[in-house]
């Protein structure tokens, strides 16, 4: 019994991970797995680059396998041990009742036993269904044939979904390298523009020192030349004094004429010029979000609450102390002073700017488009993302890092980037970071503006409001 276990489980290890057969013309990879020539052929079809183990994911490279003629010798004399072994076991072993030493006639359906006479007549049998021996065989034999073409088939299926699966691996692995080379590469080209500017601010920050300084030594030489002649006027004035007085009236004509209060050298100034050091806003990242991802916002009147006044344009919005009278819309919001724009954005990135006041409160940002007019708007609504001025300085719950206080801008710009999650606000146009949200977006959103009463009215900017 034990070699026969033996034999079982060297066998169970002789199976190909892929037909689960008998491996045929066996082939071994470069991780150590084993596997039929045809299979490992097949599960590596059309593959050019990387080769993965069906078993261990690991990736061989051109696809290299050699001839494994040892074990498949091994699995022949295993497979002949076992038809040995078969054959020499007695027929009466395995056809008769070890309880009662009778052959096997008949096969329990409920129980899956096999029963001698002796047995089906036993009360453990009494009300089974039990069938002879060969009609059971014969039965059973049919509901196996029907499971293995099925087997057969999910087999298949299984090793066609590890072969796309092996290649979806591949090609994500193909766009993550190419991101990594395409990040690379930009990273690699703003640190050579860095790199660039920065030897150019040095270099101009190093003319403007010589500069400075020849002009601070000529002033120094000036103010010295000065000196020296208001020395040499006090001698004068201090030796005239002493003159009797005829010969000093004679004399203080020429103290006169060289005595000049207005006479005093220009202090220089040493204030650096603010080009020498700032890099040119042509090539700042924010603009060149703007320049490429800026989109044309226009408000939504419909959704605008009674108090809020919409220009004709639809760039502007005013609060009204008076209710307006419009027309009932179920997108109209009522329980608060807000309006949206016009603009659905379920991806893709975006910029747009907003002319913004430093009086009453407002708040700007984005929400989601299918939030219900009637929202509550509290200190911190679900499904609003936004900037507010409020109390005289910014709020942002949720937004990093905590807007500043002592910074009050008047056009605000607004980045948002769906697929990345970020809603990002800067100061304009000194074009200064604010705060950033980050979120995972999943439905679509709309630009969403807020008045409270007396607040300065909000509009969306153009390419000609926007000085460059």
């Amino acid at each position: 019994m034990a070699v026969t276990a033996v034999l079982a489980k060297f066998q169970a290890e002789s199976k190909c991970p892929v037909c689960l057969e008998d491996l045929k013309d066996p082939v071994t990879i470069e991780c150590g797995h084993n596997f039929c020539r045809a299979c490992i052929q097949q599960s590596w079809e059309n593959l050019q680059e990387m080769f993965p183990c069906p078993v261990c994911r690991h990736q061989n490279e051109e696809g290299h396998h050699r001839s494994n003629h040892q074990l498949g010798r091994m699995i022949k004399i295993a497979q002949q041990l076992q038809v040995g072994s078969s054959k020499r076991k007695r027929p009466e072993e395995d056809s008769q009742c070890e309880k009662h030493s009778q052959a096997f006639t008949f096969f329990c359906e409920k129980d899956l036993e096999l029963l001698c006479p002796l047995c089906m007549g036993g009360p453990g049998h009494n009300r089974h269904t039990v069938r002879p021996i060969a009609k059971a065989a014969s039965t059973h034999r049919e509901k196996l044939l029907s499971y293995i073409q099925p087997l057969k088939k999910q087999l298949e299926q299984a090793r066609k979904l590890v072969q796309t699966q092996s290649k979806k691996h591949l090609e994500l692995k193909e766009i993550l390298e190419n991101q990594r080379k395409q990040f690379t590469s930009e990273c690699e080209h703003l640190m050579r523009y860095l790199e660039q500017e920065q030897k150019a601010a040095l270099c101009r920050l190093e003319e403007e020192e010589k500069e400075i300084e020849q002009k601070l030594q000529e002033n120094i030489e000036a103010f010295t030349l000065y000196g020296s002649r208001l020395r040499s006027l006090l001698h004068q004035g201090e030796e005239q004094m002493r003159l009797p007085e005829v010969e000093f009236l004679q004399e203080v004509k020429h103290f006169h004429r060289n005595f000049d209060p207005e006479f005093s050298p220009p202090v220089f100034s040493s204030q650096l010029k603010p080009h020498v050091y700032l890099f040119p806003p042509q090539y700042s990242a924010l603009q060149k979000l703007i320049r490429k991802f800026k989109v044309d916002i226009l408000l939504d009147p419909e959704t605008a609450h009674p108090n809020l006044v919409v220009s004709q344009d639809k760039k502007c919005v005013t609060f009204s102390e008076k209710k307006q009278q419009v027309p009932n819309s179920p997108r109209r919001f009522k329980a608060n002073t807000v309006v949206l724009g016009a603009l659905e954005i379920g991806s893709g990135r975006h910029f747009w700017e907003v002319q913004v006041g430093d009086k009453a409160k407002w708040g700007i940002g984005v929400c989601k488009a299918s939030l219900s007019p009637k929202a509550k708007w509290t200190s911190n609504p679900e499904g609003y993302w936004r900037m507010l001025l409020l109390d005289g300085g910014y709020q942002a719950p949720g937004a990093v890092p905590k807007p500043r206080l002592d910074v009050m801008a008047r056009r605000i710009g607004i980045f948002l980037d769906y697929e990345l999650g970020e809603l990002s606000f800067y100061n304009m146009p000194e074009k200064s970071h604010i705060c950033t949200f980050w979120e995972t977006f999943t439905k679509p959103l709309k630009p969403c503006f807020y008045m409270g009463p007396k607040s300065e009215p909000l509009r969306i900017t153009t390419e000609a409001d926007c000085p460059q």
